[in-house]
């Protein structure tokens, strides 16, 4: 896996489903721990992605404040930022709505 090249771009960084998940639930309350984001598939791909691209990408841009040895993850100083851009980004496998 590679570390994705750096952008100040919000939508740009949130829009891996993954961090856009990760950024979801941190504006959410749902999520204070790197276990917290684990979903369906196999654990220790989805965690090693977390941790090798994911996640340092979202603390590179100040999306996230990141503490890898306890694990945890609380919003950053640019999250806001990033928030603010997730509603804007189709969620996969949900077609868009006509409203």
């Amino acid at each position: 896996m590679t570390l994705d090249t750096p952008t100040t771009d919000p939508a740009a960084v949130v829009s891996a489903p993954e961090r856009r998940r990760a950024v979801a639930a941190l504006a959410d309350g749902a999520v204070e721990t790197v276990a917290d984001l684990r979903v369906r598939g196999r654990a220790d791909e989805i965690a090693a992605e977390l941790r090798e691209t994911h996640l340092p990408a979202l603390e590179e841009a100040g999306y996230i404040e990141w503490d890898r040895e306890a694990g945890t993850i609380e919003p950053g100083p640019n999250f806001e930022e990033a928030a603010s851009h997730v509603d804007d980004l189709p969620m996969p496998g949900v077609e868009a709505s006509d409203d």
